[in-house]
């Protein structure tokens, strides 16, 4: 029995532990706490609290804390943020306005899978 057991715990300890796609939500959004389903499938973070930018910060500099904190933007104003996108940095996913906190958590591999760096 305890052998057994042991080649269960050395199994456990092989399996590499799958990483959650790093998002920073963009002022416009409710906490990350909002998100329950998203938060299980990324590791959200917001501009405003979670980051400590004020609500106003211009769309450079929420784009700024996402490259120092490795992490694609999740905004409802796509047009700004495709501007200071850069090559080889994280990128922006750009979601309908209109969609309301349920209908994005809803389900959040719709918004992963669409993740992409111009």
């Amino acid at each position: 029995m305890n052998i057994i057991l042991l080649k269960l715990h050395k199994n456990r300890s092989l399996q590499k532990k799958k990483k959650k796609f790093r998002l920073l939500l963009d002022s416009a959004f409710a906490k990350a706490d909002a998100f329950p389903k998203l938060c299980k499938r990324a590791n959200l973070a917001h501009a405003v609290h979670d980051l400590k930018l004020s609500n106003q910060a211009e769309d450079e500099e929420i784009y700024q804390k996402a490259i120092q904190n490795n992490r694609f933007v999740l905004t409802i104003n796509f047009k700004h943020f495709r501007k200071l996108v850069k090559k080889d940095l994280p990128g922006i996913i750009g979601i309908e306005s209109q969609l309301s906190n349920e209908d994005i958590d809803k389900n959040p591999d719709d918004l992963i899978g669409k993740a992409t760096k111009i």
